[in-house]
């Protein structure tokens, strides 16, 4: 987290106060590169440096340790479910939108909820729309250890179809509402 808030705070990769005091410091290298413009590109120089005065580079850099900061946070979050004391709640969804002159506009949209809580209770919800297939589906599932009941939704806006489906494991059927009241 300190990583990812130091990457705010130093977009360009130094401080702003201590970028201030070495003004002419970089003035003078400024003017070497001029003077021999391959030089700052060698392998023995310090690419902090050389990167100050290119803000491209400076957003690349600031968005790629953005990108590593949040990989690694959801590495910990995968971590997290393996501990059995702990709760845990994780949400990721996606959105597309396109159109294209006077057809109606493509949406895609898909997004995954999962929530965890000691004792192997598990809920998860998964939501899935699509605008041109006409699709629409939804599943929650409650699972404590090895039981689960999951119910699987589905409809088709286009044809008008529509399919429920209901899993169950080690479960009898009968069993289902007590189950998921639990």
């Amino acid at each position: 987290m300190r990583q990812m808030m130091r990457s705010f705070s130093e977009p360009f990769g130094r401080e702003p106060l201590l970028s201030l005091l070495e003004g002419r410091d970089r003035a003078d290298r400024a003017l070497q590169r001029r003077a021999c413009p391959d030089s700052w590109l060698a392998p023995g120089g310090n690419r902090r440096d050389a990167d100050f005065g290119d803000p491209f580079s400076a957003m690349d850099r600031m968005m790629s340790n953005m990108r590593n900061s949040m990989l690694e946070m959801h590495r910990k979050f995968d971590d997290l479910s393996t501990y059995p004391d702990g709760h845990t709640f994780s949400s990721s969804s996606m959105m597309t939108y396109s159109k294209v002159e006077d057809e109606p506009p493509k949406v895609f949209q898909a997004s995954v909820q999962i929530r965890t809580a000691p004792g192997g209770v598990k809920e998860t919800r998964k939501a899935l729309k699509d605008s041109e297939s006409g699709l629409e589906q939804m599943a929650v599932g409650h699972h404590i250890q090895g039981w689960a009941h999951v119910i699987k939704n589905s409809k088709n806006c286009k044809t008008g179809d529509e399919e429920m489906n209901q899993e169950f494991i080690n479960l009898d059927e009968n069993e289902a509402q007590s189950f998921d009241e639990e």
